[in-house]
């Protein structure tokens, strides 16, 4: 049996969005005004150079931002996932690892404290999701009993390719 599926989700909420395009247009302004066009910004000016570095800040947070995202891929051999920048490596989970998998209804904010790679309680265990996850999520159970839960923007697709991977055997559920 081939099993197949990948997910990619971004950060996509709006208001962090806003308030650093915001800020990155006030520093452009700023920075065109006073360095190309030559006219001094605000009553007591920055140096050009200061102005220019003062930008980099809020640019390079913008191109963090976009930089963001969740790759999450589920084959034969397992589960694949890879929160870049903050995690360097792909975390494999094979099935083998695994007492039982099933998708379930979550609140990221009551049960994790937000999104992003997220530590919880013993009961909830921890969690991999972004802002475009939907409120549903594949909960992991591994043999040691910890829990994870990953969060997808397709619960209709995950629980297919689990219906597969129960077809083939391939969690053997110890629950």
């Amino acid at each position: 049996m081939k099993i197949a599926f990948n997910e990619v989700q971004r950060f996509r909420v709006w208001w962090a969005w806003t308030g650093v395009i915001v800020l990155n247009a006030l520093f452009i302004y700023a920075f065109v005004q006073q360095v190309i066009m030559g006219i001094p910004f605000g009553n007591k000016p920055a140096s050009n150079l200061t102005l220019t570095l003062i930008e980099t800040g809020p640019l390079l947070l913008l191109f963090f931002l976009f930089s963001v995202k969740l790759k999450t891929s589920y084959d034969d051999a397992g589960i694949h996932y890879r929160y870049f920048p903050f995690q360097l490596r792909t975390i494999h989970i094979g099935w083998d690892e695994l007492n039982d998998a099933y998708i379930r209804k979550y609140n990221s904010f009551h049960e994790f404290g937000g999104w992003g790679i997220r530590t919880g309680s013993a009961k909830k265990g921890n969690a991999v999701n972004t802002s475009e996850s939907s409120d549903q999520g594949l909960q992991l159970q591994f043999s040691n009993g910890k829990l994870l839960l990953i969060g997808t923007k397709d619960p209709a697709a995950i629980q297919q390719l689990l219906d597969g991977v129960f077809a083939a055997g391939l969690i053997n559920r110890k629950v």
